[in-house]
């Protein structure tokens, strides 16, 4: 998903924001009371998102974590921040609201054309300022190309590029990358009705 121009001129509070998304029955991003509208997405989108849930699901069934699909909204605190990632996971660390969560330990975004600079960019900025995060994964829509930072201090991170497998250490899980993918047509990707 990526988000569109500003929506309201002034600022508005945590409560006229979640006012807004439920008298709208549409999503918003919030960052320090500016309101972005967020877009839809793809076919490919939605097929790797559930394929990772179900993985996810999966691999955490019996451990102290939940995973949450983009309709749960996540709170930086550090920027005031409210979004909607593709996909994130809580454990022992995580704080849970009625209408959102904080501190997740695992985030997944999926990208597309319109929010690859963003996710890659000022949003992992975001993202990095949460202490329990120590997993955040870019998936790439449009060809087979995954990319896993783990954090290990504050202020250190790794990038890899898994091939086969995706490998959460703290979380004693693993992914693999086949299955991310799995039904995803890559030849209908670009594509008009």
């Amino acid at each position: 998903m990526s988000s569109q121009s500003i929506l309201h001129q002034n600022k508005l509070s945590h409560e006229e924001y979640f006012a807004l998304e439920q008298a709208e029955d549409w999503r918003y991003e919030y960052i320090a009371g500016d309101v972005f509208a967020m877009a839809g997405g793809s076919e490919s989108h939605a097929l790797i998102g559930a394929n990772i849930i179900i993985d996810l699901g999966n691999a955490l069934r019996g451990k102290p974590c939940r995973v949450y699909t983009s309709d749960m909204k996540l709170y930086v605190r550090e920027y005031d921040k409210f979004c909607y990632p593709d996909i994130q996971v809580l454990c022992e660390q995580g704080i849970r609201h009625g209408k959102y969560v904080e501190s997740p330990i695992l985030i997944v975004e999926v990208l597309s054309d319109s929010n690859e600079a963003y996710d890659r960019n000022k949003k992992f900025a975001h993202y990095r300022s949460i202490a329990t995060l120590k997993y955040y994964v870019l998936v790439d829509q449009a060809y087979k190309h995954v990319e896993l930072y783990e954090k290990e201090s504050k202020d250190r991170g790794i990038v890899t590029y898994p091939k086969d497998q995706l490998v959460f250490q703290d979380l004693d899980i693993v992914l693999d990358i086949e299955e991310i993918y799995r039904q995803v047509d890559f030849e209908i990707l670009g594509s008009n009705p």
